[in-house]
């Protein structure tokens, strides 16, 4: 949106932290005089929270997987 008049499609965006310094700071003005964004907005704010942590949980490096069973092992279960 940079450079671009704000829009009202741009609350997602807002309530997830990707609009970049001079849009955000637009877009906070827009929301002083919309009470349609501000309501979307508020509705929001739990999603933003839940996608925040989805995208941390995405993030954390996956637990190693279980070694294999040595062969050794493996002979001293069969009957």
């Amino acid at each position: 949106m940079s450079g671009s008049p704000v829009e009202h499609t741009d609350v997602g965006a807002y309530a997830l932290g990707l609009l970049e310094e001079e849009d955000r700071r637009a877009f906070e003005a827009h929301l002083h005089g919309c009470g349609q964004c501000r309501a979307e907005l508020r509705q929001m704010r739990g999603m933003a929270d839940v996608l925040s942590d989805l995208r941390d949980e995405a993030a954390a490096p996956e637990p190693a997987p279980a070694p294999a069973p040595s062969p050794d092992a493996v002979e001293r279960r069969r009957p």
